[in-house]
């Protein structure tokens, strides 16, 4: 069960990073950038589609192209953290950062005690907000 678990969370990252579109954020530009991490996957914790992908940077794709796959996926994510007893806590630790680019590493803990290292997220300051971006 474990390893369905990860495979489905692990295929749900590899079609986010390309299938997400680009939306206005919402984190505070003096924010930094582990903070835009955290408020994304509480997002898709609490089940906010909307307010997680305003955290999202993705250039030159139309804002409705892949609107539909989107809701799929983040709404997988939301049934695993849910399956799991939610999402107890968000551990970031900034790798680098450099000007507008950061490197953000990312470990989930759900309500079940188990532990999921989510990877490095990479940020890009856009209009004095960080956004995750997807490559």
């Amino acid at each position: 069960m474990l390893l369905h678990r990860i495979f489905a969370i692990r295929f749900f990252m590899a079609c986010l990073l390309g299938a997400l579109v680009a939306a206005c954020g919402t984190s505070s530009s003096s924010s930094p950038p582990e903070s835009t991490v955290k408020d994304f996957y509480k997002a898709i914790a609490d089940n906010r589609i909307d307010n997680a992908m305003a955290l999202v940077l993705i250039e030159d794709v139309k804002d409705n192209e892949l609107t539909a796959a989107q809701q799929i996926m983040l709404g997988m994510l939301f049934s695993e953290i849910e399956k799991d007893g939610g999402l107890k806590s968000i551990d970031t630790k900034v790798i680098t950062q450099e000007g507008d680019v950061a490197v953000v590493e990312v470990t989930l803990t759900f309500g079940n005690g188990e532990k999921w290292n989510a990877g490095k997220s990479v940020l890009v300051k856009k209009d004095g907000h960080w956004k995750i971006q997807f490559i």
